[in-house]
């Protein structure tokens, strides 16, 4: 910054013009032909750049973002550098971290050369479908729970046909009691049903309805004109009705070819089971009748835990019939105890004027039945889960040969996806992904699946998008594959590299202030608390409210920034990070703290709060382009004003680097941040000579670390160095130009 003559401008004055008004400086070095050049020509090829060696390889790219990390005397170690750029910043034994020197780590984490392997489900991913997975059946329960409530609440008043039909609530309630498909049952039709006679054989649902329908029509007492007289239904109609729903809402948990499927027995339903048991075993005169009745048999094979979990092996009615009528079969197949529970003739007739049970045995079975009953379920639940990490895992086995490395490895059943037998009757991943979320197979074949799956899950014109489905959106974001069907990465609300790098800062400012002891240490371990907390909870956010609605998340990553999260509520929150960054007037902008603008960027959320892939890059995020072009700017910057007054450079560079010193040591580790300091405070240049614990304790008597975090009180102290600069480099100056700068 030289003018005509023989005057140079003080530091103390460059530094004010340049603080007042940074981005007209920064502008003015943009426009330069060589930076602007250089610059077009790095965002526009660095996300072209195939792997680690390809960009150290390309010298125009590689020096460019060496120098924007103040990096350039490095430019020629190539070898060390790939090291950083391959270090896992995660890794506190990675190579970059084991660096003291910070800027290795900025290096490595604007770049996603150690970016995560391909995965089609992270273990995160996959403990989250694997819990809606088990809750799905108990969210089941709970809805056919309110389904009955209310079906019982409002068929009261019902006194019309209509009534009836167009309550679309007790309409597929009645439909789905009778096992009748909901998509194809038209209005009119039901009508027709309803108001049919059953004793007319030429009526509608005698020609036309087929035996559900008729079964449906029976329970119900409207008129040919669709009136009642009284009431729709009895009292026994209506818990009949009510009965059928709750034994249908069992879901088949696995559809076994050859033995009996395994069902999620509801407790409404155990309850209609243990009414129906009580009421019916009386009645039983022989062996025979009672095996013809597979309610009866179900509910005994419960009861005495003769299911596959337990007996070892999926008991045939032919083995139960003699396990009841010959106590030796029984004892050979260790079930003695059923067979004490019944009074059976070897012919299988009924032994005594009792029954096949006494009161009291018949009590005892219900007893073991109501404790029993969802046993084989949650077995059968545990075996399914089992399958499900098995088949999903990156192991190979010699029965799981097959990784999930694509959609159509995805879709593979059971018997195809491995070479074990034992879980060909499972469901296979495709059908636990439906459970899991709520979905059929009728809703979403796999040819869909399959579309879904390598579609965006995250952009709002997408082809998920377009199902307005927040449970195929869901399921959706539950998978990483790319468009061609391939494993790929998951989208996270922050990559791997930035959690690292914020988790470390967080560390660091929350024990900077503080003297080795125990508090210290205790302040440590609570800070790793809160890292591990964050790690883990920031793979589940998936959306900016996620984000906000979680103090510690927030918390950690204005500390970490060295901000105050007393001074953000949440509505401020949400004004930042739904901003416009490229807004220039925008809130981000014009209204919060310049820490904000790379605190944004990090985060893969666009301006209405959802989770994007528009930021994302192959080599380099925008986020970190966006970074590294500023570097630059701000180094080249900061290189020009040294070549006129090293005073400017040292003060600029201070500047910068000052809300990201939480060590002292870390000033005396840095040369130019030594001299600042030095230089402001009139230092004899001999203490670098004392031991360095004493050195630290001289500095914090003229530093206060959370100053450095202040930009006015940073400002204040670079103005002190520019005047103490200035002093003991005595410049001349433009008369005019003290004029026109108000003095400096």
């Amino acid at each position: 910054m030289l003018f005509k003559g023989a005057f140079m401008i003080s530091a103390s004055v460059a530094y004010a013009i340049i603080s007042r008004d940074p981005k007209t400086s920064l502008d003015r070095i943009a426009s330069q032909a060589t930076v602007k050049r250089d610059a077009e020509y790095y965002a526009e090829n660095i996300n072209k750049v195939k792997d680690v060696d390809d960009f150290l390889g390309n010298y125009k790219l590689y020096s460019y973002a060496m120098k924007a990390y103040g990096l350039d005397d490095m430019t020629y170690a190539k070898a060390f550098m790939k090291k950083v750029l391959e270090s896992d910043l995660t890794d506190p034994d990675s190579f970059a971290n084991k660096l003291s020197d910070q800027r290795y780590k900025q290096f490595a984490a604007a770049f996603n050369f150690n970016a995560p392997k391909p995965d089609a489900q992270t273990d995160a991913q996959e403990d989250d479908l694997i819990d809606r997975y088990n809750a799905s059946f108990t969210d089941q329960e709970k809805q056919a729970i309110k389904d009955t409530d209310y079906y019982s609440a409002e068929i009261a008043d019902v006194q019309t046909v209509d009534d009836l039909v167009n309550n679309t609530r007790l309409r597929t309630y009645v439909l789905k009691t009778f096992g009748i498909d909901t998509t194809y049952a038209s209005k009119q039709f039901l009508r027709d049903v309803l108001t049919s006679d059953l004793n007319d054989p030429n009526s509608v649902v005698n020609l036309q309805g087929g035996e559900k329908y008729q079964a449906l029509a029976a329970q119900f007492n409207f008129n040919a004109d669709g009136t009642v007289n009284g009431s729709a239904q009895t009292a026994t109609q209506k818990n009949t009705v009510m009965e059928q729903y709750n034994l249908n809402s069992s879901t088949v948990i696995v559809d076994n070819d050859v033995f009996p499927d395994i069902v999620y027995t509801t407790r409404a339903a155990a309850d209609y089971n243990k009414a129906y048991y009580e009421s019916k075993i009386k009645t039983i005169t022989n062996v025979d009748s009672l095996i013809a009745d597979e309610r009866l048999t179900d509910y005994i094979r419960a009861a005495y835990s003769l299911g596959p979990s337990s007996f070892g092996t999926d008991l045939s009615d032919t083995a139960l019939r003699q396990i009841l009528v010959d106590p030796a079969y029984a004892n050979t197949m260790g079930a003695t105890a059923v067979h004490q529970a019944f009074s059976f003739e070897a012919d299988g007739s009924v032994l005594g004027p009792d029954g096949p049970q006494s009161d009291s045995l018949i009590q005892a079975t219900s007893v073991n039945y109501m404790a029993r009953y969802d046993d084989e379920a949650k077995a059968a639940i545990e075996e399914i889960v089992a399958n499900y990490k098995t088949r999903m895992s990156d192991t190979r086995t010699l029965d799981n040969f097959s990784d999930v490395d694509s959609i159509n490895d995805f879709l593979k059943t059971n018997k195809t996806g491995d070479l074990d037998k034992t879980n060909d009757d499972l469901p296979d991943l495709y059908q636990v992904a439906l459970q899991a979320y709520g979905l059929t197979e009728e809703e979403l074949s796999k040819s869909v699946m399959r579309k879904l799956l390598a579609s965006d899950p995250y952009d709002p014109e997408g082809y998920v998008a377009s199902f307005k489905d927040d449970r195929i959106t869901q399921l959706a974001r539950a998978f990483n594959f790319d468009g061609e069907g391939n494993a790929s990465i998951q989208l996270q609300a922050l990559s791997p590299a930035a959690m690292a790098k914020y988790a470390t800062n967080y560390k660091s400012h929350v024990t900077m202030l503080m003297k080795d002891g125990p508090l210290k240490e205790k302040a440590s371990k609570d800070a790793t608390e809160e890292v591990d907390y964050f790690a883990k909870t920031m793979e589940s956010v998936q959306s900016l409210d996620d984000f906000l609605e979680d103090d510690r998340l927030t918390g950690l990553i204005l500390k970490s920034v060295g901000l105050d999260p007393k001074d953000y509520d949440e509505e401020t929150l949400r004004k930042i990070f739904t901003s416009d960054p490229d807004d220039a007037s925008s809130y981000l902008n014009t209204k919060v703290d310049s820490k904000f603008k790379n605190l944004v960027a990090d985060f893969n959320f666009d301006t209405e709060g959802n989770l994007t892939r528009a930021k994302l890059g192959i080599v380099q995020d925008q986020g970190a382009l966006d970074r590294t072009q500023d570097a630059y700017l701000q180094q080249t910057l900061e290189t020009q004003e040294g070549e006129t007054n090293d005073g400017t450079r040292l003060a600029l560079y201070f500047a910068r680097k000052a809300p990201d010193i939480t060590s002292l040591y870390s000033i005396l580790g840095d040369k130019a941040l030594f001299q600042v300091i030095t230089t402001a405070y009139n230092l004899p240049s001999q203490i670098s000579s004392m031991d360095v614990d004493k050195q630290v304790a001289l500095l914090e008597k003229f530093v206060d670390l959370k100053d450095l975090g202040d930009s006015k009180k940073v400002d204040k102290l670079v103005k002190r160095f520019t005047a103490m600069y200035d002093i003991q480099n005595v410049t001349s100056q433009s008369p005019a130009l003290q004029i026109l700068t108000g003095g400096g």
